[in-house]
């Protein structure tokens, strides 16, 4: 896929598991069918919302893997390769693209705090190990600067595209954008889809963020980009208490969404050991309700 007009909904399918705690590869390829039926304009795997930092590198290389194959060139996937170590980037950039991979995406090295030589030189390894655009995370551990960000994208062939995710996000997007960088092909904000308007109107070209929603979020997009901005934010008003919740608590909740969806058979996850209790099931139920009517993928 080589056109990158790339805008929208870029959205982040979960990690979904067994009942053995292992990846659950058919309900992640109907996850997948899910995101692209829902008309999103790409899918970023597997990141945080995806709980990358507690797979294993097989597994990581399953969540690349299958999105890719089940996608099969309808829409881009961005691949992660943030690690704690360079060679480590350096192997999942290159198994991405090996497999078939749009993109990778990697924010700094996570575990310690490197200084920018370190971090210009593991994105340098980073291009020099593909020929596909390179994604810059900037959120974390290393808070990068706009005019950082410009250098690596300048000095550096593949680094091209920027999800920019410092808060507050909507000043650092439109800090970035400002530069005019003839090398940032586009920023895209994150934050759960929460800020997407705000971050639209500082000139991102869209938000990724988990997938439960990725329907409504989408269609919010398209109604800004042909103007009709009350009608938009309209919507956007009644999917925003829903990304909140998800913002409280976690991607416990976006799973238990995905169950009631019919796509998940289970809302498990790895990243947090305390489950949803029943007054957080009591909330999701509210929310829910409320946004049914709204909701535009039906299984």
């Amino acid at each position: 896929m080589t056109d990158r007009a790339w805008r929208g909904s870029f959205a982040i399918p979960m990690t979904p598991y067994d009942e053995e705690d292992r990846i659950d590869e058919d309900v992640l390829a109907a996850e997948i069918e899910f995101c692209i039926e829902s008309g999103v304009g790409g899918l970023v795997v597997p990141v945080m919302v995806s709980e990358f930092r507690v797979l294993s590198e097989e597994e990581r290389r399953t969540m690349i893997r299958v999105p890719v194959q089940v996608s099969a060139g309808r829409v881009p996937v961005v691949a992660n390769c943030a690690a704690v170590n360079t060679p480590l980037a350096v192997s999942y950039a290159r198994y991405a693209q090996e497999v078939g991979a749009d993109a990778v995406i990697a924010m700094p090295p996570y575990v310690l705090r490197p200084d920018f030589t370190t971090i210009l030189a593991y994105y340098q390894a980073i291009s020099d190990a593909v020929s596909i655009p390179v994604w810059i995370q900037n959120a974390g551990v290393v808070a990068l600067s706009p005019d950082q960000i410009v250098q690596l994208c300048t000095e550096i062939e593949n680094v091209s595209w920027v999800k920019e995710e410092v808060a507050p996000s909507t000043h650092s997007i439109g800090a970035l954008v400002a530069r005019n960088c003839p090398a940032i092909e586009g920023v895209m904000g994150g934050g759960g889809g929460r800020y997407m308007i705000t971050e639209r109107a500082r000139g991102s070209k869209g938000v990724i963020h988990a997938c439960q929603f990725c329907d409504v979020v989408q269609l919010i997009w398209d109604l800004l980009d042909a103007g009709e901005d009350e009608q938009a934010g309209d919507l956007y008003e009644h999917v925003l208490p829903a990304l909140v919740l998800e913002g409280l608590m976690g991607m416990a909740c976006a799973k238990e969404i995905m169950v009631r969806r019919g796509v998940f058979v289970n809302n498990r996850i790895r990243s947090r050991a305390r489950p949803l209790d029943e007054e957080d099931m009591r909330e999701i139920d509210r929310v829910w309700e409320r946004i049914q009517p709204y909701l535009i993928w039906h299984k």
